[in-house]
């Protein structure tokens, strides 16, 4: 199945790349470089790099003498020489590394150069290009074709139909409706004819919809509908029907953000919801946290200020996705709170 990338030069982020990365063991060594697109720029991006690593040296050996700096910090150093790497940039890039390997990804962040070491990945950075990100499906649809993708912010595939009719003429109404070919014995009305033709778009259509809701009854992912009451879908590009699609996509994402602090609401002073960072650390170790959620303040003062309580939320990240959790971001909780966390029991 073909995919085209909406988004160039810049690596997609999911939910599934953060559990990837909550396995690493430590000690890890976390990276935040601003970067440019192109130009002269790049050069004085690479230059970035040298007192990071010094920086991370300096914390390996400190907080980790029995740890080999050289070899966890041997791949990332070789990307200093390495130019057309950095001609290859978007506005940030993100780099983990410990003794098993390293791991870049080109983002589309707004931030400052980073370094950290610790017994876990420092993710926060990465946590909005994942929460602010909607998973979805679309349908193109006419008499004609019938297409089916799947998407996100970053990507769109086509899908096979399954049991889905592809068109009109794809469709079992004949073999299903055999009143409709024999009418006290006369043939049925023409395909063209404006009754029939309507009777078989609408059989059609109610086709279509049971595949989809026996495929996906399951699925949470939005489906948003592209149909020729709004130009004809036949004509369209899985990039232009991407442009059309993630407007409404993020829209629900915005509105699963609402919900979520709403949920958050009804539960706290339950027990099943918490503000209280040091439960919150406890419970995710215990693997009973089903949402965290950090606010855009709580990682910006997680990113520059207590080392102890950047260690801790580390923790509770990893600890959360370890444990099939989801992380959210929202942009404030009511009062002056900064994290939550909603518990499985």
């Amino acid at each position: 199945m073909d995919t085209v990338n909406i988004v160039v030069n810049s690596d997609p982020v999911r939910h599934d790349d953060l559990r990837a990365l909550a396995e690493q063991t430590g000690p890890v060594v976390s990276l935040v470089i601003p970067t440019h697109r192109g130009g002269a720029e790049t050069l004085d991006d690479r230059r970035q790099l040298p007192p990071l690593l010094d920086a991370a040296r300096k914390e390996l050996k400190q907080n980790y003498p029995d740890a080999d700096a050289d070899a966890i910090l041997k791949g990332v150093a070789g990307l200093a020489d390495d130019e057309l790497f950095w001609q290859r940039q978007a506005d940030a890039l993100v780099v983990f590394a410990n003794a098993s390997g390293m791991t870049t990804f080109r983002t589309t962040l707004d931030s400052q150069p980073q370094v950290s070491v610790g017994d876990h990945p420092n993710l926060r950075p990465l946590l909005p290009l994942v929460a602010d990100d909607q998973p979805f499906l679309l349908l193109a649809v006419s008499q004609e074709k019938v297409r089916l993708f799947e998407g996100d912010r970053y990507s769109i595939t086509e899908l096979d139909l399954g049991d889905a009719p592809a068109s009109t003429e794809d469709s079992d109404y004949y073999t299903r409706e055999p009143q409709f070919q024999h009418q006290s014995g006369r043939e049925a009305p023409a395909h063209g004819h404006s009754t029939g033709e309507a009777v078989v778009r609408d059989s059609f259509l109610r086709d279509v919809a049971k595949a989809l809701n026996t495929r996906f009854t399951n699925d949470d992912r939005p489906l948003i509908l592209a149909s020729v009451d709004s130009g004809n879908p036949d004509e369209l590009t899985p990039t232009e029907l991407h442009a059309g699609a993630w407007p409404l996509a993020a829209d629900e994402g915005r509105k699963r953000h609402e919900a979520l602090l709403e949920r958050f609401g009804e539960n706290i002073g339950t027990g099943r919801a918490s503000h209280d960072s040091g439960k919150i650390g406890e419970e995710a170790g215990h693997g009973r946290v089903d949402t965290l959620i950090l606010t855009d303040q709580a990682l910006r003062e997680a990113t520059l200020g207590d080392p102890e309580k950047a260690a801790d939320l580390d923790a509770a990240v990893v600890h959360t996705l370890r444990n099939k959790g989801t992380i959210d971001v929202v942009s404030a909780f009511k009062g002056d709170h900064t994290t939550g966390a909603i518990f499985r029991f």
